[in-house]
């Protein structure tokens, strides 16, 4: 598109150049608003391109998003120039502006004045007779990567052109949150009470988050404490500081159950907009926990600076919805792959993978993935007589001795760990991984007999773990469930395996182990699932991306 730029000012400068005594700006020498009838082409900066974000919050809070509303006439969601009183009141009579719009019609509009000019319907029109002094000309955009493009001419009265202008409009593509940005606001849904509360959890969340941290009442949502699974952030951004922020609606719950209300009632605000792609049947890949994005990352020579888009498929017609599979491939800036998650009860990628800012890592990050065979590692080098109060109750196991002589158990991690493998290759080669930027985290499987054989997490998931990195990009806090290979109520300095898990963790990250286990663990979720975190965007993807979206970068 660049190749393309052209202004104005371009056009009055060669008038020059064949004229030497008229100087670029002098219009009313020439004709104008002094009375004289001879026309004069403008002198104008025209913007090289119009780069804007999609209209689709509702600032007025009237229920209908701004673009659906036509209120784009002071919209501050719309990319504006100034067309100026030199060429606005310059023209003589008989001489017209006209202005006209091509590409992605039905996604682009213009405004003059504060009026709507241009739309699908029109897609060209003459600027008004009786707009006079500076008129301000808005571009309004209705989607995510719209592009196109806004003609202006100068014609004279017998109709012959005095110049041309042609300005290059893109809208942005929705760009998903990773670990390496800083986290703005944490949140959770509070059920808290009683054995199957969640106090705990939130207490903690507040003493490392503070004011940052907000909770959903959990009987406004009937009890669905899975805030991860409704909903992901993301945002739109544009020059001039631009930002729109989405929030991705998951159709997990619709019909306006439990959490499906949440993101337009607590969420949805000027700047804030609300988005759902897909419909029809839903299964559990369609939850967010099953949605992750890797930071920056450069595989085989092509740099990914939002990072990569992955989720989970869990085999025929266990995947996410079609539509957003086909959005977010679409916005081409994140490039989504996926992994294998048929193994699995719940089948979320959040349950055996997450990323940890790591400045001294390569790419800045390493990679935590689950591993059954260090579980085994682990496990085989604790005490076997190590009492498991917790494990005794919820997952037949007594001792350390009781789940490393369990033969069953050991068989279906083998089976499991062949999935891991795959899917660990998978992440190596998508996202260009050193080996020394894996971490192998122990974990263990058990099948569920009520989810019919499929995996859940016997050791609580530690990857399954919320992220809050600071806003200075200093490190992280993260919220890791406990294990809790000790009582309940028992000191954490007793538990065995806390410290095995906090040596694999890099130096720039302060761990809290979360007491997740009754609402969470044996709810087939862990810390992850239940929290969700809104993150400052980085970079800037018109300079940063253009070699992903097909220009020039």
């Amino acid at each position: 598109m660049r190749a393309a730029l052209r202004s104005f000012a371009w056009v009055s400068l060669f008038s020059v150049a064949c004229n030497p005594e008229k100087e670029p700006n002098d219009t009313q020498e020439e004709g104008g608003s002094d009375g004289s009838t001879e026309p004069t082409p403008m002198a104008f900066d025209a913007p090289e391109e119009l780069i804007g974000v999609a209209n689709i919050d509702d600032d007025d809070l009237d229920g209908v998003v701004d673009w659906d509303g036509l209120t784009g006439g002071s919209d501050d969601d719309l990319v504006t120039f100034t067309l100026p009183a030199s060429v606005v009141d310059g023209r003589v009579e008989g001489e017209v502006i006209t202005l006209e719009i091509e590409g992605e019609l039905a996604a682009l509009r213009v405004w003059a004045g504060g009026t709507l000019l241009l739309d699908e319907v029109t897609p060209g029109a003459e600027l008004p007779a009786d707009l006079t002094g500076d008129v301000v000309i808005g571009v309004e955009y209705g989607g995510f990567r719209n592009a196109g493009l806004l003609r202006l001419q100068q014609l004279a009265p017998d109709g012959s052109s005095l110049a041309t202008v042609e300005i290059p409009l893109e809208s942005a593509p929705l760009i998903l949150n990773h670990h390496l940005q800083g986290g703005e606001r944490a949140m959770a849904i509070d059920v808290s009470g009683g054995m199957w509360g969640n106090d705990a959890y939130l207490e903690m969340f507040e003493s490392v988050i503070g004011d940052a941290f907000f909770t959903g009442a959990g009987r406004e949502y009937g009890g669905d404490v899975w805030a991860q699974d409704e909903l992901e952030f993301a945002t739109l951004t544009a020059p001039g500081g631009k930002r729109m922020d989405v929030v991705i609606d998951s159709i997990r719950s619709g019909s306006d159950r439990f959490l499906d209300s949440f993101p337009e009632n607590e969420l949805a605000a000027p700047g804030t907009a609300v988005h759902t792609w897909g419909d029809g049947r839903v299964t559990s890949q369609d939850s967010f926990g099953n949605l992750e994005i890797s930071p920056p990352v450069t595989v085989d020579g092509v740099h990914y600076p939002f990072g990569r888009v992955y989720y989970g498929n869990a085999g025929g017609a266990l995947q996410v919805t079609q539509e957003l599979r086909d959005f977010l491939a679409s916005q081409a800036v994140q490039a989504p792959f996926e992994l294998d998650v048929s193994f699995l009860c719940v089948g979320h990628v959040d349950e055996i993978a997450t990323t940890l800012p790591d400045p001294s890592a390569p790419q800045g990050f390493r990679l935590l993935f689950a591993d059954t065979r260090a579980g085994w590692e682990v496990l085989e080098g604790l005490p076997p007589e190590h009492e498991l109060p917790l494990y005794s109750e919820w997952h037949d196991a007594d001792d350390i001795s009781e789940l490393t002589g369990n033969g069953r158990l050991r068989a279906y991690n083998e089976e499991v760990q062949d999935i891991l493998d795959y899917d660990l290759e998978i992440l190596r080669t998508e996202l260009g991984l050193a080996e020394e930027q894996i971490v192998l985290v122990p974990a263990l499987f058990e099948e569920s007999a009520a989810c019919g054989g499929f995996g859940l997490s016997l050791i609580p998931g530690t990857v399954n773990m919320e992220v809050w990195t600071h806003p200075d990009g200093s490190g992280a806090e993260v919220l890791i469930p406990d294990p809790f290979f000790r009582a309940r109520t028992a000191p954490i300095e007793e538990d065995p395996l806390i410290p095995i898990f906090e040596s694999l963790l890099p130096a720039s990250v302060t761990p809290h182990w979360t007491d997740d286990w009754f609402t969470y663990h044996l709810g087939w979720g862990e810390v992850h699932c239940g929290s969700n975190t809104q993150r400052t965007p980085a970079g800037e993807w018109w300079n940063d991306a253009r070699h992903l979206l097909g220009g020039a970068e």
